[in-house]
């Protein structure tokens, strides 16, 4: 896995950084390949085809990072309208930015 990085800018008006663990393209697909073929092997699901399962759990896979990546700007867009609201408060950016994330995946029915 590999990770990136955002700048942000923390309560302090330094910036800091959040950082993502993300999975590239080949480590999607081994991820596909392995789940397809541990599913397969221990007789927990018939396929007509072992190569679409594992297409399948690619496209699945792949979705639910962009959704993750998605909900992350919102955050940040969130925060960043806030942003002097949060500073007044002491509050550490990286734990709102965590706080706000969990509770706008709850409301959205999104599994980090």
């Amino acid at each position: 896995m590999q990770n990136s990085s955002t700048s942000n800018i923390d309560l302090t008006g330094r910036i800091c950084y959040i950082y993502r663990m993300r999975l590239n393209k080949p480590q999607v697909e081994h991820l596909a390949f392995i789940l397809a073929r541990r599913l397969i092997k221990e007789n927990n699901i018939l396929v007509e085809s072992k190569e679409k399962l594992i297409e399948d759990f690619q496209t699945i896979i792949s979705h639910e990072l962009e959704m993750e990546d998605q909900l992350d700007d919102r955050v940040k867009e969130i925060l960043k309208e806030k942003l002097p609201e949060i500073r007044n408060s002491n509050i550490d950016y990286y734990e709102m930015f965590t706080m706000v994330k969990k509770k706008l995946a709850e409301q959205e029915n999104i599994i980090l």
